[in-house]
């Protein structure tokens, strides 16, 4: 199937859902599991017929294993921050993902006869891959960019299309591509600049969702198993949240004012916090046409609600505390905050805290709002080729390789024994259900991908919320929409426009 059919089966399914990561490989079909569908039930009766489970498919990587590039280098450039896990690993530590990457780059290396040399970009900044461009020097193959620096730069035509190329070996069907983070970085159906899957484990990584603070949720009589239940019922909103967070306030220091030494149901250090709350709750800036082309909708009702329920519950609920730059992981460690909300990526800077805690998803606005979201965030690292490479048909077989071992061999190994066994304090089935129904509620949108390239219009309530404490969205919407429409308008021809 191409992506331009699938792009239609794509578009319909995006009406319906905001996520993007496929249904999990990880035994969603268990009857036990509520996402499944299947009424769950005590025991067999005892008449009914034994049934073996059905055997797991095997995929098959769908590059010809006569693909071979003569020992040929393959030269990538690698964006990082000190967050970013980058896949240019050169020596086996003991540790698992580390290893694990390792393994699986030598198996590309061996299986298509080639050599990987990785370039360090040196931070975010896109000027390695502008200059080159402008140069027209054949110098990288596959980048691994950051989004936010090199979503906007695509309107320079600076990466290869690689939407339906014969030269192309990628396979948009196999559940190692996220496919609908590809579709919401298009602009059309004939457009595909920005790869995202398990060939680069930071997009999950980078994805959302909360910590709880387990230990103090017993000291304060909460029930877990409750919190749980309600989340795999698809009942966990803002307003339970919200609940939750009031009724947790306690003046620590007896000073007789709320400061990072009290103890809180939430706690926030940074104003990118509203980006995941603002998505994974249903906020969208953009809708998409019937031919799939987006159009700003970001003034809406839903929009409206949203920013009144954040506002509300940042700045008016006693339970909560925001103030840029507080430590809340230590906050948390010292049973200071319930709450946190944040990403997988900094999981890994408290592997070794005391305190218990577990993984939830970020809440529903509002039972209107049909499944939950987990954003990856802006700083995630996503793929793309120069086009100036002139070997677009070797790097797309290296792609789709190591998708496909990383696939088998990478993520399980961060998915299952890291995220899910050593750093989980819950091994309960519940926990490992929520923690699958968050994977699979990956989500992002077209104006949050392309956000600096349309005015900062999505980011914009980082401000309106997070600075200003108002909940007049409309009127500040009002005041740059004429500059939104303008800017989006010039990016959304650009890309369109491109090979």
């Amino acid at each position: 199937m191409t992506l331009k059919k699938l792009t239609a089966l794509l578009l319909c399914a995006l009406m319906l859902t905001p996520s993007f990561a496929a249904c999990s490989e990880k035994g969603t079909n268990d009857p036990a599991d509520p996402a499944s569908g299947t009424a769950q039930t005590s025991e067999l009766t005892p008449d009914a017929p034994e049934t073996e489970a059905p055997e797991e498919e095997v995929l098959t990587c769908s590059v010809p294993e006569d693909v071979k590039l003569g020992g040929q280098s393959v030269r990538t450039l690698h964006f990082s921050d000190q967050q970013t896990f980058n896949i240019n690993v050169e020596e086996l530590t003991g540790e698992l993902l580390n290893d694990a990457v390792l393994n699986s780059n030598q198996k590309v290396m061996d299986d298509l006869d080639c050599v990987f040399v990785h370039n360090e970009n040196g931070g975010i900044e896109p000027n390695k891959l502008t200059n080159a461009f402008k140069a027209g020097d054949d110098i990288y193959e596959i980048v691994y960019g950051t989004q936010w620096k090199v979503a906007p730069i695509v309107s320079q035509h600076i990466f290869a299309n690689l939407n339906e190329k014969e030269d192309n070996y990628i396979d948009y069907e196999k559940p190692w591509w996220y496919l609908n983070y590809i579709r919401e970085a298009q602009a059309d159906d004939s457009h595909t600049y920005f790869l995202a899957g398990d060939a680069s484990p930071d997009v999950f990584r980078r994805s959302s969702m909360m910590i709880l603070n387990t230990d103090l949720l017993a000291n304060i009589g909460g029930d877990l198993n409750g919190i749980y239940e309600t989340i795999l019922n698809g009942e966990w909103t803002f307003d339970k949240l919200s609940d939750i967070v009031r009724g947790l306030y306690i003046d620590s220091n007896g000073d007789g004012k709320a400061d990072v030494n009290d103890t809180f149901g939430f706690a926030s250090w940074t104003r990118s916090d509203v980006d995941h709350f603002m998505i994974d709750c249903g906020v969208r800036g953009c809708s998409r046409d019937e031919e799939g082309v987006p159009y700003i909708t970001f003034n809406n009702p839903t929009t409206v609600k949203f920013v009144e329920t954040l506002v509300d519950f940042l700045w008016n609920n006693p339970g909560s505390y925001y103030v840029e730059g507080i430590p809340t992981f230590e906050m948390m460690e010292n049973n200071r905050a319930l709450f946190l909300c944040e990403k997988f990526s900094r999981l890994d800077m408290i592997r070794d805290v005391q305190t218990d805690f577990t993984i939830v998803p970020v809440p529903k606005l509002d039972d209107t709002i049909a499944s939950y979201g987990s954003l990856t965030h802006d700083d995630a690292v996503i793929l793309c080729i120069p086009v100036v490479s002139t070997n677009v048909k070797t790097s797309t077989a290296v792609l789709e390789k190591l998708g496909y071992y990383y696939f088998y061999d990478v993520m399980p190994q961060y998915y299952d024994v890291i995220l899910k066994n050593k750093y989980r304090r819950d091994s309960s089935d519940a926990a490992s259900q929520i923690i699958d129904l968050i994977h699979d509620s990956m989500t992002t949108d077209f104006a949050y991908i392309y956000n600096y390239g349309m005015s900062n219009m999505m980011l914009s309530l980082r401000d309106l919320i997070g600075v200003t404490k108002s909940t007049d969205f409309a009127s500040s919407y009002k005041k740059s929409e004429k500059i939104y429409n303008k800017v989006f308008d010039k990016l959304l021809n650009s890309i369109r426009e491109g090979d």
